[in-house]
């Protein structure tokens, strides 16, 4: 089964980032937004496009929006790329600093995740509520660590099934990352739970994403970006579990900051 993402780690990994005056440009850290483009390849030859603009408030605060969308080869055809639209979300992300030493900075994030998956058997229509926490790296030995929680709610639709189904739900997740150096290359881990259900439908997800990103110019306004995916997904209908395995999939890209 087609593996189930619901909510932002940005999650997840193509952070938000906003460059203020002589900022040197960092995504390793997930509370810093950029305005940014990228498209990113898997082994599958998927495609992962993504767009998101970023801004400030007088208070200091800062906000993105970011869109990003998914398509396949329904047909797994082996030397053709996906041109099948498959999902797509949409966040609203907010950064602020609370003045706690430990946790020097806040976010949150509204997300509409949309999914019209054929081949998988799958729409949804679903909406998340997240929040992120920056721990001061003086209390992880340098590395960066971000917790985040969020709360989901909406429709999934198993259309093989005939299933159509109100759902809630929560996820859990914890970015990591450490720099490789002092170009800002850096190594990310994130492992996360979801889990979802409603009257007939009982969805868990566990996933581990990994990688290095690193810079391709001195100015960090081109980079290289990778990800390899680990991911299983249990799904039971009417407390019927349907099969289902570990997924892997590898992602390169190429990502550009404004």
């Amino acid at each position: 089964m087609k593996k189930f993402a619901l909510v932002p780690l940005a999650i997840l990994l193509a952070a938000p980032v906003f460059a203020q005056d002589g900022d040197i440009i960092d995504p390793a850290d997930v509370t810093k937004v950029y305005t940014q483009a990228g498209v990113l390849l898997s082994g599958n030859s998927d495609i992962q496009l993504q767009g998101q603009i970023s801004g400030g408030l007088e208070n200091g605060q800062q906000f993105a929006l970011l869109a990003e969308a998914y398509f396949k080869d329904e047909d797994r055809n082996a030397n053709d790329f996906g041109s099948d639209y498959t999902n797509s979300r949409f966040q609203y992300f907010h950064v602020f600093e609370p003045g706690f030493h430990a946790v020097p900075k806040l976010g949150f994030s509204v997300d509409y995740i949309n999914t019209r998956d054929d081949a998988a058997g799958m729409n949804n229509d679903l909406i998340s509520i997240g929040g992120v926490a920056a721990i001061n790296p003086a209390y992880t030995a340098g590395l960066l660590v971000f917790p985040r929680l969020g709360v989901i709610t909406g429709d999934i639709e198993l259309t093989q099934q005939g299933i159509d189904d109100s759902v809630s739900g929560f996820s859990a997740g914890l970015i990591t990352a450490k720099y490789l150096g002092d170009s800002g290359s850096y190594l990310h881990f994130t492992p996360e739970y979801q889990s979802v259900s409603g009257d007939t439908i009982e969805m868990d997800t566990v996933s581990f994403k990994a990688g290095i990103n690193a810079p391709l110019n001195s100015a960090r306004t081109w980079w290289v970006n990778t990800r390899f995916d680990y991911t299983k997904t249990s799904l039971s209908t009417n407390n019927i579990a349907l099969p289902s395995d570990w997924q892997s999939e590898v992602w390169f890209g190429i990502r550009k900051y404004f």
